[in-house]
Protein backbone atom coordinates (compact mmCIF):
# COMPACT_ATOMS: atom_id res chain seq x y z
CA UNK A 1 0.00 0.00 0.00
CA UNK A 2 1.86 2.79 -1.29
CA UNK A 3 -0.96 5.35 -0.66
CA UNK A 4 -0.33 5.50 3.09
CA UNK A 5 3.55 5.12 3.01
CA UNK A 6 4.05 8.29 3.55
CA UNK A 7 1.11 11.30 4.69
CA UNK A 8 0.18 13.97 2.39
CA UNK A 9 -2.32 16.95 1.96
CA UNK A 10 -4.94 15.62 1.26
CA UNK A 11 -4.70 13.26 4.03
CA UNK A 12 -4.97 15.99 6.69
CA UNK A 13 -7.32 17.71 4.13
CA UNK A 14 -9.76 14.70 4.76
CA UNK A 15 -9.04 14.93 8.49
CA UNK A 16 -10.19 18.38 8.46
CA UNK A 17 -13.27 17.90 6.87
CA UNK A 18 -14.06 14.64 8.65
CA UNK A 19 -14.23 16.60 11.76
CA UNK A 20 -15.61 19.77 10.76
CA UNK A 21 -18.63 17.39 9.65
CA UNK A 22 -18.34 16.29 13.23
CA UNK A 23 -18.44 19.46 14.82
CA UNK A 24 -20.86 20.05 12.62
CA UNK A 25 -23.01 17.02 14.65
CA UNK A 26 -22.14 18.03 18.09
CA UNK A 27 -21.98 21.73 17.91
CA UNK A 28 -19.17 21.45 20.91
CA UNK A 29 -16.35 24.13 19.63
CA UNK A 30 -14.07 21.81 20.92
CA UNK A 31 -12.87 19.66 17.44
CA UNK A 32 -13.38 23.04 15.52
CA UNK A 33 -9.78 24.09 16.77
CA UNK A 34 -8.38 20.37 15.36
CA UNK A 35 -10.00 20.77 12.33
CA UNK A 36 -8.52 24.16 11.63
CA UNK A 37 -5.13 22.44 12.83
CA UNK A 38 -5.34 19.70 10.27
CA UNK A 39 -6.51 22.04 7.48
CA UNK A 40 -3.42 24.51 7.93
CA UNK A 41 -1.18 21.57 7.72
CA UNK A 42 -2.77 20.42 4.57
CA UNK A 43 -1.52 23.78 3.64
CA UNK A 44 1.62 23.30 5.22
CA UNK A 45 2.29 20.04 3.49
CA UNK A 46 1.39 22.07 0.17
CA UNK A 47 4.49 24.47 0.42
CA UNK A 48 6.60 21.44 2.17
CA UNK A 49 5.49 18.29 0.56
CA UNK A 50 8.72 16.37 2.18
CA UNK A 51 8.10 17.56 5.53
CA UNK A 52 8.55 13.83 7.31
CA UNK A 53 5.74 12.03 9.06
CA UNK A 54 7.04 12.61 12.38
CA UNK A 55 7.23 16.26 11.77
CA UNK A 56 3.53 16.41 10.60
CA UNK A 57 2.18 14.72 13.91
CA UNK A 58 4.47 17.11 16.18
CA UNK A 59 3.07 20.05 14.00
CA UNK A 60 -0.63 18.74 14.45
CA UNK A 61 -0.21 18.44 18.46
CA UNK A 62 1.03 22.07 18.32
CA UNK A 63 -1.39 22.98 15.84
CA UNK A 64 -4.41 21.63 17.63
CA UNK A 65 -3.22 23.20 20.93
CA UNK A 66 -2.70 26.56 19.68
CA UNK A 67 -5.45 26.69 17.70
CA UNK A 68 -8.04 25.41 20.12
CA UNK A 69 -6.73 28.28 22.80
CA UNK A 70 -7.08 30.85 19.78
CA UNK A 71 -10.79 29.57 19.19
CA UNK A 72 -11.45 29.64 22.99
CA UNK A 73 -10.11 32.98 23.31
CA UNK A 74 -12.65 34.06 21.00
CA UNK A 75 -15.63 32.77 21.65
CA UNK A 76 -15.62 32.94 25.32
CA UNK A 77 -18.77 32.47 27.04
CA UNK A 78 -18.81 35.85 28.51
CA UNK A 79 -19.06 37.53 25.46
CA UNK A 80 -22.39 35.91 25.08
CA UNK A 81 -23.81 37.89 28.11
CA UNK A 82 -27.23 39.11 28.10
CA UNK A 83 -27.72 43.02 28.59
CA UNK A 84 -30.69 42.20 30.23
CA UNK A 85 -29.73 39.26 32.80
CA UNK A 86 -32.73 39.61 34.53
CA UNK A 87 -34.83 38.95 31.44
CA UNK A 88 -36.23 35.53 32.03
CA UNK A 89 -36.11 35.61 36.02
CA UNK A 90 -39.06 36.84 36.33
CA UNK A 91 -39.17 36.71 40.61
CA UNK A 92 -35.68 38.63 40.33
CA UNK A 93 -37.14 41.51 38.49
CA UNK A 94 -39.54 42.32 41.31
CA UNK A 95 -36.37 42.72 44.05
CA UNK A 96 -37.50 46.04 45.52
CA UNK A 97 -40.45 47.01 43.80
CA UNK A 98 -43.66 47.35 45.93
CA UNK A 99 -47.09 46.73 46.34
CA UNK A 100 -50.77 46.99 47.58
CA UNK A 101 -51.16 43.53 49.78
CA UNK A 102 -54.66 41.62 48.12
CA UNK A 103 -54.87 39.29 51.21
CA UNK A 104 -53.77 38.96 54.62
CA UNK A 105 -50.82 37.27 55.28
CA UNK A 106 -49.89 35.90 58.01
CA UNK A 107 -46.13 34.20 57.59
CA UNK A 108 -46.85 32.49 54.18
CA UNK A 109 -49.71 32.93 51.79
CA UNK A 110 -50.07 34.10 48.12
CA UNK A 111 -51.42 37.09 46.00
CA UNK A 112 -51.70 38.28 42.89
CA UNK A 113 -48.81 40.38 41.61
CA UNK A 114 -49.58 41.90 37.91
CA UNK A 115 -50.85 38.74 35.95
CA UNK A 116 -49.56 36.21 37.98
CA UNK A 117 -50.14 34.67 41.34
CA UNK A 118 -47.06 34.13 43.66
CA UNK A 119 -46.15 32.33 46.93
CA UNK A 120 -44.98 35.42 49.55
CA UNK A 121 -43.43 34.88 52.99
CA UNK A 122 -43.19 37.47 55.77
CA UNK A 123 -41.76 37.79 59.07
CA UNK A 124 -45.32 38.24 60.71
CA UNK A 125 -48.85 39.39 60.09
CA UNK A 126 -49.26 41.74 57.14
CA UNK A 127 -52.73 43.05 57.27
CA UNK A 128 -54.96 43.56 53.75
CA UNK A 129 -54.20 47.01 51.85
CA UNK A 130 -50.94 47.46 53.29
CA UNK A 131 -48.08 48.43 51.04
CA UNK A 132 -45.01 45.99 50.68
CA UNK A 133 -41.80 45.55 49.30
CA UNK A 134 -39.92 42.83 48.39
CA UNK A 135 -37.10 42.13 49.94
CA UNK A 136 -35.75 38.78 48.55
CA UNK A 137 -36.66 36.17 46.45
CA UNK A 138 -35.70 32.11 47.44
CA UNK A 139 -36.56 30.14 44.44
CA UNK A 140 -39.94 31.46 43.56
CA UNK A 141 -41.30 32.45 46.29
CA UNK A 142 -41.76 36.30 47.13
CA UNK A 143 -39.93 37.31 50.64
CA UNK A 144 -41.95 40.80 51.67
CA UNK A 145 -42.05 43.38 54.27
CA UNK A 146 -43.88 46.49 55.05
CA UNK A 147 -42.67 49.37 53.37
CA UNK A 148 -42.58 52.43 54.82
Amino acid sequence: MELFDQLHAWHWFVLAVILIVLELTTTTGFVLGIAFAALALAGILLLVPDLSWDWQFLSFGVLSVVMTLCYRAYFRPDKDASDDPLLNDRAAQLLGKTFVLGVDLDRSGADMLGDTRWALRSAGLIKQGSRVRVTAVEGMVLIVEEAQ
